[in-house]
Parts: C-alpha cells; structure tokens; sequence
C-alpha cells in the first residue's frame, strides 16, 4: 500500500515538472516570437532560445506540448518552430555580423558575435568561421597592401623586405590572438579559442606561401643554390694539393689562380641574414602559438608543438624554401670564410732562435683569429633561428668544416712545408722552419681554446656527457622549448668542441714528438756533453781538497754549464710558443732526460769515489732543478733516478740499519727500485 503511494507520488510531481517545463516552453517560444517582431530584441530572442536548450528534448518532442504550446502566432509544433527561429536567427546574425565587418563597425561585429553561441544548435561554428574570416580579411589585406608596390620599388628597399613582411604577419596574427582569444574563451569556451588560431593558420599558410615564393622568385635562390653547390673553392682545393718542399707556408691569394666563379658573396649574405630573420621569426610564432594552446588546453607536459602547426602547409613550405638553403648557404658562406682566412693570411714575423723579440704571444696565424670570429658569427646567428634542424645541421657542416679545410690545411703546412729535417747530414734543421712549425702548433693550441671559449659563450658550458641534460643545457632551453630540442643542439655542441679538440690534439701530439726528435733532443745532447765535460767523480776526498775541487763555481761547473745551455734552447722556444704546447715539449725533454741520466748513473757503477759520488748526485740535482724550475710537477719524473743516486750514497752504516728494518718483513726495499736494481745502485759507490 505504502509503495503504491510512493509511485503514485512519484508519478505526480513527474507530471506537474512536465507540466511546468510545457508551460516554460509556450512562455518561451511566444518571448522568442515576440521578440523578433516589431522590437527586433535579438539578445531576448537569442536568450529565450538560450533557455529552451535546458528544457529536454522528449518534452518538446511529447504528445502534451503538441497539445497546448501551438498559438496563431507559432501554429507549428514547438520542435519545428524552435528549429526554424533558430535557423532564422543564425541566418540573420550571420547577415548583421557581415553588415558590421564591412562597415567597420567593431561593437556591431563583437555584439552579434557573441549572441552565435548562445541560441545553440551548432550556431557557434557559424559564428566561429564568420569570425575566421573576418579576421583573416584583415591579414590577407594587410599582406595584399605591404606587397602591392611595384617590382622596382620593392627592389629599391633593403635585403630584408620580405622577412619583415613575413614577419610583421606572424605579428599581425599574434595581435589579433592576443586581442580577440578573452572574448572567444568567454563566450565559446578555451577549445574554441584553438579552433580559432587553427583557422588563423589556414590563412597564415596562404599569405606566408605568398611571400615565400615572391621571394623565392624575385632572389632567384634556386639558381643562387645551384651555384653555391657548383662553387669550386679554389684556393682550398689547390691547399689540399701537395706541394713542393721548399715553399713558405705563408701563401698568398696572388700566388693562387683568381676566383673567377660568377658569385655574388655579397647577395649570398643578404639572402642569409635574410632567411635568419624568416627562421627566427617563425620560431617565436612558433613558440607563442604552442604556449597559446598549451596554455587553453591545461597539458602538464613539455610544451608541445600543435600538431595542426607542425602539419601546416607554410611550415612544409619554409621547410623547402627556407631551411634547406639555408643549410647550404651557411656550409658555403663559412667553408669559403676558411678558405679567404687561409688566402689573407699573416703569419707572424720577426721571430727568432736566437736574437730577442719584444711581440707578445700568443704567435699564431692570424686565420685562426679570423676563422673562430666567423665560428662565432655564425652560431649565434643559427642559434638565434630557434630551430633544432638548422642547428644541429650547421654546427655538424662547422665541424666538418674545420676539420677537413681547417685541421687539413695546417696537417699539410706541417707535413709538407714546415718539415725540419736537417739540410746536411748531421746539421741541424732550418731555423725558419723550426719557428713556423711552432707557430702552426701553437695556432692549433689557441685554435681549441677559442673554440671552447666561443661554446661556452653560447649557454653551454661543457660538462662530461652524462651531464649534457642537466643544468649546463638550461640557457639553450629558452631559445629551444620544445621536447629535447635543446639537448640535441647540446650535444652537437659538445660534438663540435670535442671532435676539433681530439683532430687538434692528436697532431699536437705528433708535432711535439718530431720537434722534440728533430730540434730539441740532438741539442739537449750537445748541452750533456759540453755540460759532463771535464767533470771528474773518481776523485778521493785528499785530491780534491788538494786540488781545491770542493768549493766555487767549479764544484757546480755541471749545473751551471747545463743551466746556461737549456735556457739559452729553451728560453726562445719558451716565447713562441704557448705554455700547453711549450709544457708538452718540457715534459717529453724530462722524461728522456731522466732516461739518458739513469742511464748514465748506471755507468758509473764501480767507478765512483764517495765524493764522486756526492758530486754526482750534487750534479743531477742541480739539472733536474733547472729543468723543472718552471714546472715543479717535472721533478716526478726524476724521482727514480733520485731513489739510485740516494741509495748509492748511503752510508754503510745508514744502509746496514735500513736494511735491518726489512729483515722481518716482505716489504721491498724501494717504492720504485727492484731489490736487483738496489743492489746495483749499492755497486755504484766504491767501498
């Protein structure tokens, strides 16, 4: 019984709702007629229609609001009357939206604007595309209008005429964005805004594409591309020849045959910084358009490139017309800046063995200085497209670059031209050649200096390889926002720096082993020789103080004899070249020094007196001081020869308590000697 109750109640206020939604209905539909009659009250129409959207369909639709919403005004039933009004409506907002934007009239245009949405049934996407295109009139005009001048005005202004029409579009869109996206979201909601900017698109693919190729066509850039791909870089080309022995490194463009290739450089750079503004501009629109719906649409993410951008008809066009010349006219523009560095190049003069020079370092070519400029130029100019492509690209094209014409040209200098072998057998080598050796080693030193100098002023800063993604990427992120953009462009930098670095260093290697066979070490031999002359260590301690050996200069005639033999070889080599390059050499000379000195040390043994002895170990100290008085870290590498010449002057008595601290134990006598070899250091000294 009580359920029965229940339902019967249930049933009641089910129809009383209906009841009240029919007679809302009837209210609405004679407002709606109403208000499109003689008050033409397009906001009350639009507003009644508004509210019929809330009255559900089956109660429309239903039997009962058949019945009692029908009048003389609205005889049709309330769906078809509803359907035809709003079909009505949407007819003649679309007209007065129309009627507005041609007369300019820009609260006409927003009012009906926002009355689409609100009578429903898809009236929203009319009014969104009448709103497309009215804002896309004023784009398509803007661009008509800034294009429109005659052929010989438009060659009369600057380079960049049409990368500033390019990129006051982006601008115009940006504008209207920034302008038009509140009243949008507002009334049509964040998703539309995107439908909107989309819709933008499809015009900006039209207008871009229409400068595109009026620059394309009025820069003849497929005939200046098929140029540079032709372009035969003659002086690099007749560097990498090989040459005859006996010719100055230091060639220059008038010994070369004339670059007669019909080029204009100059148009080359203008198309160049001219395709730069485009890349750069597209990149900010790019990124303002990404973090426009990023930003709409809430995604938590890195910020994503719009797919409708990157599917784009301009984007597919500035790929074709923008970004692959540009490629090739970087790789062109730098290979042939290393080529002219080369042809002009100075080389320093006045340097000598043997006379002093006042210049001051570094002594190098002046091509690097100008070459690691143009290096300098161009990343930043890549780097400021904002375009991973075209960076990754071109930083890889300056690697190779510098590898094959740079390195290559120097390799060859060094190989080819600067070689020292001695002219007469026995002699020793040409001292122009030795300098211009060192100044092409050096040139290569301050080559990877700058290099890293010019990548860490680009917001990287070189870290190991496992760091690449972390901090030291940061400040690229700004200029590359999207996905790992920013690490790629990272890590082609640190490729850069590295692979020029390891090409640098391995010929350093090379070089400073063949200036170290060649010049220094049959000098270093000389100096031992002139510096062991007369040196007497068989000598007991009676005849040396008879014969006053003990005391003065002569006691230290080895090492001062040494000492003025080694700075006199290295003081010059010590000017000229840098101290990386100059350390290397130190450190090789050192290291066959404590060699020929051990050697040496085992010579004696038997045959020394324990004041020769002393005045042996007196005499190697003094060497090795001079030698590592630059560079304590050279001591290390004596330290073996130091441990001999002290056991071999210990005392019996000194080396008889030594020993009997080993005598239990199974640690060795010396940290670097054999128990063989401290038995023959003991043999060194007579006892």
């Amino acid at each position: 019984m009580i359920r029965a109750l229940d339902m019967e109640k249930r049933r009641v206020e089910a129809t009383l709702i209906v009841i009240e939604q029919v007679m809302e209905l009837k209210a609405c539909i004679a407002g709606l007629i109403g208000s499109m009659g003689a008050p033409q009250d397009w906001e009350a129409a639009a507003n009644y229609l508004s509210l019929v959207s809330n009255i559900p369909e089956d109660v429309i639709r239903g039997d009962f609001a058949l019945a009692v919403v029908p009048s003389i005004e609205a005889p049709d039933p309330p769906w078809t009357t509803i359907q035809t009004t709003r079909k009505s409506l949407c007819g003649l907002f679309l007209r007065e939206f129309n009627a507005a934007t041609e007369q300019g009239d820009g609260e006409e245009v927003a009012r009906f604007f926002k009355l689409f949405p609100v009578i429903g049934g898809g009236a929203e996407e009319t009014g969104l595309e009448a709103y497309g295109q009215y804002i896309c009139q004023g784009m398509a005009e803007a661009v008509r209008s800034a294009l429109g001048g005659a052929h010989e005005e438009r060659g009369k202004q600057n380079d960049l005429f049409y990368a500033n029409n390019l990129t006051r579009l982006f601008e115009h869109i940006v504008q209207i964005i920034n302008s038009h996206s509140g009243l949008v979201e507002r009334h049509y909601g964040a998703d539309k805004v995107v439908k909107v900017i989309e819709r933008l698109q499809k015009e900006a693919d039209i207008q871009g594409g229409i400068i595109l190729d009026m620059w394309n066509d009025e820069r003849a850039v497929t005939r200046m591309m098929a140029d540079i791909k032709s372009y035969p870089f003659y002086f690099l080309s007749k560097s990498m020849m090989p040459v005859q022995r006996g010719i100055n490194f230091a060639l220059r463009g008038n010994e070369l045959d004339k670059d007669e290739f019909d080029l204009d450089v100059k148009n080359v750079e203008g198309l160049f910084g001219e395709m730069t503004t485009m890349l750069r501009s597209w990149s900010l629109y790019e990124r303002f358009i990404a973090s426009q719906c990023k930003g709409l649409l809430d995604q938590e993410e890195k910020l994503p490139l719009p797919k409708f951008l990157d599917q784009c008809n301009l984007h597919k066009k500035i790929s074709e017309k923008v970004i692959e010349p540009y490629k090739l006219t970087a790789t062109f523009l730098f290979r042939r800046s290393v080529g002219k560095a080369f042809e002009m190049d100075a080389a320093p003069s006045g340097l000598s063995l043997s006379k002093p020079y006042d210049g001051s370092p570094p002594f190098i070519l002046q091509a690097v200085d100008d070459i690691m400029y143009v290096v300098d130029n161009l990343l930043q100019h890549i780097l400021s497209t904002g375009n991973r492509e075209v960076t990754v690209y071109i930083i890889s094209a300056i690697s190779r670059v510098l590898e094959l014409d740079f390195i290559g040209i120097i390799h060859r200098r060094m190989r080819d031209q600067c070689y020292h072998k001695p002219l007469i057998q026995g002699g020793f080598p040409p001292e122009d050649k030795i300098i211009s050796f060192m100044v092409l080693m050096s040139t290569l030193d301050m080559a990877k200096e700058y290099l890293d100098r010019v990548i860490s002023s680009k917001g990287y800063f070189p870290k190991s390889q496992g760091d690449l993604a972390g901090p030291s990427t940061q400040p690229l992120k700004d200029s590359f926002p999207f996905g790992r953009d920013a690490e790629l462009v990272a890590n082609a930098l640190h490729t850069l720096n590295s692979a020029l670095s390891a090409k640098a260093t391995e010929l350093l290697n090379d070089g400073t082993r063949e200036l170290f066979d060649e010049v220094l070490w049959p000098r270093i031999r000389l100096i031992l020789t002139t510096s062991f002359q007369d040196a007497v260590y068989d000598v007991s301690e009676g005849e040396s103080l008879d014969e006053g050996d003990v005391d003065g200069e002569t006691t230290q005639q080895v090492s001062v004899r040494f000492e003025g033999g080694w700075s006199a070889l290295t003081r010059p080599l010590k000017h000229i070249m840098t101290p990386r390059t100059y350390a290397a050499l130190a450190s090789l000379a050192a290291n066959k020094l404590a060699r020929v000195l051990e050697k040496r040390a085992w010579s004696y043994s038997g045959r020394l007196t324990a004041l020769g002895g002393l005045r042996l170990e007196s005499d190697f100290s003094g060497i090795i001081s001079v030698i590592a008085q630059d560079d304590y870290a050279l001591r290390k590498l004596f330290t073996q020869l130091q441990e001999i010449l002290a056991i071999a002057n210990m005392e019996d008595d000194e080396w008889d308590e030594l020993e009997s601290g080993y005598d239990s134990s199974r640690q060795g006598r010396s940290r670097l000697l054999s128990d063989e070899d401290v038995a023959k250091a003991r043999k060194i000294v007579r006892r």
